[in-house]
């Protein structure tokens, strides 16, 4: 059987260090997007507001017609054939 490798040894100040400096890193990382989250989010919010308003403000459908197909100035839909 061949020989299993020893795992490497791992220094724990190093690995201490390493957590520290990404902790860092993800805390500026947080603290400059945030900014620009809020903004997006208010955006958002805004062209919600905008949308349901419009909408409120906005005249209902027409009503369709009743009348079948052959009645319609373009006639009846075509049928695909094989």
């Amino acid at each position: 059987m061949t020989e299993q490798p020893s795992p490497p040894r791992v220094d724990p100040e190093a690995v201490r260090v390493a957590v520290e400096q990404m902790r860092a890193v993800m805390r500026a990382y947080v603290e400059a997007i945030t900014p620009a989250l809020h903004a997006a989010a208010r955006a958002a919010e805004t062209a919600r507001t905008a949308r349901r308003d419009d909408y409120a403000l906005a005249p209902p459908p027409a009503t369709p017609r009743d009348r079948p197909a052959w009645q319609s100035p373009h006639g009846p839909a075509h049928t695909r054939r094989k």
